[in-house]
């Protein structure tokens, strides 16, 4: 059952039971009451009357005395009128009494003899009257007669039972007031509080933590705890998004050390062989470059002497990159200026750029202050713009190569390099795996210069990403470097 049900329940029966007992109480309050204020109303009546008649019956005709008998018992509360004279023998009654009975002659004889008023319950006709008898007057104060006013018992029984009905119309009215006053009060200040509570806590339990109940400006206690379900809300809220965040960084710490983990037995692996293989290479290499010089040989032998030369060379460049990654060296930070060094590496890849036919654009702004190792950043620009020359020479249209330096990017901590090419792009398939080790797209990479440049990048502090170009072609890889601190460039 609701708390708002169990309420009413408590509620409203103790209410109707006190609006009951009120109404009882009033109405033998006022029934008590009634009976007497009806007899201190006939007995008014007898006295006005009798001290008019005490005239009337001297100076007015009988005729007209009959008529003013007969108007006055037209009141509701007057049943009939009586007179008597000094013997007891009635002179006057009021209509529509044919036959009344006549007073008890202990009473009506008490009044002529004594002179004091009595009072009585009787039977007049066939209606119980309470009536009251007052002596008349003469001239010399001696009493001449009686007059007698009755009032019905059945107007003070009406009487009793209209205020019976009207206390018990009362009651009901506003027991049912109350009750419906009551049903609105408990619904506004408890059941619609309480439905919102039951809601939130049902949202928060399915793991809504945005959920926010509207809260009352009141300062009642359900208000007050509609308040603090807000707050802790926020602070679950708050605490599910660090979570979130410490969860996402720890899955990241894990993946980057599982690649580190992996890198580093690729390299020992790479080592190993490299430090294998090289001097044999040599060897080799040496023994087909003095055949080729000694003597002529025929076309055929000479062909595959050159092929043997060839792949031998390659297979160097690929044992060099390998050294490369296994023995990656320290770098030598400090403050300098990655538009001078991208300077050097365009001056020294200029042939290539001109073979190729690429047309190179700058977007700069110099100076670009950064922390970093001027050598290693210079094989990473290397790697980068070759790679994208490599890239574009399966396109037929025009080449284009875009190098763009933001310095103070994200209040002044960052400097973003961009290298964008109108390549083929980056394929899907190799998107989410394009800088790990021998992952290449051109037919003979070895797939570690990536590598290699991803792994420089991370130890200046940096990042190296790669995505697609916002046209239909080409990629943008998109190198973010620590910038250097103002004040030690400017000491600089």
């Amino acid at each position: 059952m609701k708390l708002s049900t169990r309420l009413l329940v408590l509620l409203l029966p103790t209410v109707a039971l006190v609006m009951l007992l009120y109404g009882i109480w009033a109405h033998v309050e006022r029934e008590r009451t009634l009976v007497p204020a009806a007899r201190r109303e006939t007995q008014a009546y007898a006295t006005a009357l009798a001290l008019a008649f005490d005239y009337a019956l001297r100076d007015v005709r009988h005729e007209n005395v009959q008529e003013i008998l007969n108007q006055i018992s037209r009141a509701p509360t007057v049943y009939a009128i009586l007179v008597y004279d000094s013997t007891g023998a009635r002179s006057f009654t009021s209509d529509p009494l044919l036959a009344p009975s006549a007073a008890a002659p202990g009473e009506l004889r008490q009044v002529l003899d004594s002179g004091r008023t009595v009072t009585l319950e009787r039977v007049i006709g066939d209606q119980r009257v309470y009536s009251v008898i007052r002596p008349l007057h003469g001239a010399r104060t001696r009493v001449t007669g009686a007059l007698e006013v009755a009032q019905p018992l059945s107007f003070v029984e009406a009487e009793q039972a209209r205020v019976r009905r009207r206390f018990v119309l009362n009651t009901l009215t506003l027991l049912v007031t109350l009750t419906l006053m009551t049903l609105w009060l408990v619904r506004r200040t408890i059941a619609q509080p309480l439905s919102r509570l039951v809601t939130g806590v049902r949202a928060l339990g399915r793991g809504e933590l945005a959920y926010r109940i509207v809260e009352d400006p009141s300062e009642t206690e359900l208000a007050e705890l509609a308040r603090e379900f807000n707050s802790m809300a926020s602070s679950l809220e708050a605490t599910g998004a660090r979570l979130m965040r410490e969860g996402e960084e720890r899955l990241e710490l894990e993946r980057r050390l599982r690649e580190s983990e992996k890198m580093a037995a690729i390299g020992k692996l790479a080592a190993g062989v490299a430090h294998e293989i090289a001097a044999p290479l040599n060897v080799i290499s040496g023994r087909a470059e003095m055949v080729l010089k000694r003597q002529p040989e025929p076309p055929e032998r000479d062909r595959n002497l050159r092929i043997i030369v060839e792949q031998i060379g390659r297979i160097t460049t690929i044992v060099k990159n390998l050294l490369d990654f296994a023995r990656r060296r320290q770098p030598d930070l400090h403050r300098i200026d990655v538009c001078a060094v991208l300077d050097g590496v365009i001056e020294f890849l200029d042939t290539e750029l001109e073979r190729a036919g690429v047309t190179l654009t700058r977007d700069e702004r110099r100076p670009a202050w950064v922390r970093g190792d001027p050598d290693l950043l210079h094989q990473v620009f290397a790697n980068l713009i070759l790679n994208a020359v490599q890239a574009m020479e399966a396109v037929d249209g025009e080449r284009r190569l875009a190098v763009r330096v933001r310095p103070g990017d994200s209040g002044g901590e960052w400097t973003t390099i961009e290298v964008r090419d109108t390549g083929p792009g980056i394929p899907e398939s190799v998107r989410g795996h394009l800088f790990d080790p021998f992952v290449t797209t051109k037919p003979n990479g070895t797939g570690l210069g990536l590598a290699v440049a991803r792994g420089i990048v991370e130890e200046h502090a940096g990042r190296l990403e790669a995505s697609p170009a916002e046209t239909a072609h080409g990629s943008v890889f998109r190198l973010v470097l620590p910038a250097a601190d103002v004040t030690e460039a400017a000491r600089g």
